[in-house]
């Protein structure tokens, strides 16, 4: 069970570092930028081996990694150097790993949803008797498209309306044999939750319909991300809620069977993939943002001012790691 539960950890988080270094790594090599090494892990190596190029390392710890090109640490002018090549070439080097990482994490998610074939329609399956007075205008068959303007293509796009409700009527747009109307609505109060008091119904597993339903579940999965963003950086979100390494390696040991790994897989990717392109800086998104300003001055900043601010942030990347991780360990012992 304890081997299990390693090769689990190992596995995740590995092949996750592994494709976004990966990402990097022949990105820069389209570009011909000279590769030093391409590390996967920290700490003591296991596995080295040396071209007449790059060394390939694989270490201990599979935490993280990196890709180390010429004249990426310390500007060098010399052909093949990361420094001296245009600006263009270089954001797309440096965004290819979190790019990588979020198709990863689609093409898995929409595969394991329309595999799964769960089509959860916005059709009306059932009223409940007592919601049926305050959703007079509408019946079982007809399929909610609209609430509030608002296109609803999921059941979930009703429930993020639900949540937000403070019992005021709204509007729906039915369709109802080919036909579409508006009704007012209004929802009802069960202990203090507002509910629309209907069941939808589940559509045909059909390639069709696990095709439509898979894309908009994957859409609603990438908006989920970019939601939990907006929620941290407006403060909703504590940072003692966050989970780091730790917190993800207990999920992965708790999932059960393929599926459920598979899904935590794809999640992790693309929370990788998007908390890397924030422009914060040691991380690829400030990189980015600092090469949007060279592109915009005309020239870059001066070497020690951009090394400082690296280093910053590196600095408060590693307190705030600490710190989830601390979290992570008492969550759960």
């Amino acid at each position: 069970m304890i081997l299990v539960s390693a090769l689990k950890i190992i596995f995740l988080l590995g092949f996750l570092v592994f494709i976004h270094e990966g990402g990097h790594f022949l990105v820069a090599k389209a570009f011909k930028i000279k590769v030093n090494e391409f590390s996967i892990g920290f700490g003591p190596k296991i596995i080295t081996k040396q071209t007449k190029e790059t060394k390939y390392t694989l270490r201990a710890i599979p935490f993280g990694g990196y890709v180390d090109m010429l004249g990426e640490a310390e500007r060098i002018e010399e052909e093949g150097s990361f420094s001296q090549a245009k600006v263009l070439p270089r954001i797309a080097i440096v965004a290819a790993g979190s790019i990588v990482n979020i198709i990863f994490a689609v093409l898995v998610y929409f595969t394991l949803t329309a595999i799964t074939g769960i089509n959860v329609s916005t059709t009306i399956g059932e009223i409940l008797p007592e919601c049926k007075e305050k959703l007079a205008g509408i019946q079982v068959g007809d399929t909610i498209v609209a609430i509030n303007g608002e296109n609803t293509r999921l059941k979930s796009d009703i429930d993020k309306v639900m949540r937000t409700s403070d019992g005021s009527k709204i509007i729906l747009q039915i369709e109802r044999e080919g036909k579409k109307k508006e009704v007012e609505v209004e929802p009802t109060n069960f202990d203090g939750t507002y509910l629309l008091g209907i069941s939808v119904q589940l559509k045909e597993k059909t390639l069709k319909n696990n095709i439509y339903y898979a894309f908009w579940e994957t859409v609603d999965f990438v908006t989920s991300i970019g939601d939990s963003l907006k929620l941290l950086v407006t403060g909703n979100v504590k940072p003692n809620q966050m989970m780091g390494p730790i917190g993800i390696s207990e999920m992965a040991v708790q999932t059960n069977g393929v599926y459920h790994f598979l899904y935590l897989l794809s999640l992790v990717s693309l929370s990788l993939g998007v908390t890397n392109l924030l422009p914060i800086p040691a991380l690829d998104g400030g990189k980015i943002l600092l090469l949007i300003i060279e592109g915009m001055r005309g020239k870059a900043l001066k070497e020690e001012v951009e090394i400082g601010i690296q280093s910053a942030g590196f600095t408060l990347l590693m307190l705030l790691s600490l710190y989830v991780s601390y979290n992570d360990i008492l969550r759960i012992f």
